[in-house]
């Protein structure tokens, strides 16, 4: 039985953030992470566009342009604190129904896998599935087959797991692509047709071609969606015509009303949430750590 003051239960992208905020604020923090098959971060795409994802005029909009803007310097951070890239770049191209492409300043991509990597470097991280979470005075017992341990706080960022802890958060699975191509095609959006444009970009492990969505817990690659997906791949990256290298499954944490719970458990105290961010995990992360930080609160070191 260890004593920590804050356990984050789920090592994915939002969670490994959150851990690695919280400890360049100074606070004890260790992950607990169930490694799940379907985890979102191992299959997401990385792209950061507000615009891209429709975001303008929605209530997601505020927070999805202050991730924007502190992304740069929070991938500087990751980078310098753990010695690995993140892949940071700028550059995203969207194409028009009617013809012609536009941009938005500032607006990038990264590679997911890698911030998740980096992140974790600077946090210890166990190898758990949280099973229980029991407040009790003082804190919160967390429960997982391979121990037991004692938090002043416990965030949780289970990812669509979260919902087992009492929250309405639920799975939609998005596939992709991953083409074994060194080409650079940088960062495009097809034209919207219907639903969400598809994309591809260039990253350190090949062409990424996405994706599909649909509510749905199954891991396994769908051959229709492949299909759907190779379709694209046509479309956006015709130069490209290597195979495809893996077919990538993950499982986006949702919500009823699409937005992100980032607030304290309403039925478990001395816990915080930060799961339900849909499609938007990689754009919203910083704003949700910073949030996050700021509901631990006086648990943090000045």
């Amino acid at each position: 039985m260890t004593a920590r003051e804050v356990i984050v239960v789920g090592g994915g992208l939002i969670g490994s953030l959150v851990a690695f905020t919280l400890r360049r604020a100074g606070a004890d923090v260790l992950v607990l992470d169930a490694g799940r098959r379907g985890a979102a971060w191992r299959a997401a795409g990385g792209l950061l566009t507000p615009d891209g994802e429709r975001l303008r005029g929605t209530p997601l909009e505020p927070d999805a342009l202050a991730g924007l803007r502190h992304w740069p310097g929070l991938a500087r951070d990751l980078e310098t604190a753990s010695g690995q890239p993140v892949f940071f770049r700028e550059g995203v191209r969207r194409l028009k129904a009617s013809g012609g492409e536009a941009c938005t300043p500032g607006e990038a991509s990264l590679h997911p896998p890698s911030v998740v990597r980096a992140a974790r470097q600077t946090v210890q991280v166990v190898a758990a599935q949280v099973v229980g979470l029991d407040p009790v005075r003082g804190g919160v017992w967390v429960r997982a087959a391979a121990g037991e341990w004692h938090a002043q706080t416990v965030v949780l960022a289970a990812g669509a797991w979260s919902g087992a802890f009492g929250l309405p958060v639920t799975a939609v699975q998005g596939q992709a692509l991953l083409l074994d191509s060194p080409a650079e095609v940088g960062a495009l959006y097809g034209p919207l047709t219907r639903g969400f444009p598809p994309y591809a970009l260039s990253r350190p492990d090949g062409v990424y071609v996405g994706a599909t969505s649909r509510p749905s817990w199954a891991t396994t690659p769908d051959p229709h969606a492949t299909r759907w997906l190779l379709g694209v791949a046509r479309q956006l990256v015709p130069e490209v015509k290597t195979p495809v290298q893996t077919r990538l499954v993950g499982l986006r944490p949702v919500t009823p009303d699409g937005l992100p719970l980032v607030a304290p458990h309403p039925g478990l105290p001395g816990v915080v949430v930060a799961a339900g961010h849909g499609r938007h995990g990689a754009l919203l992360a910083p704003v949700t750590a910073a949030r996050v930080l700021a509901l631990v609160g006086a648990g943090v070191p000045a």
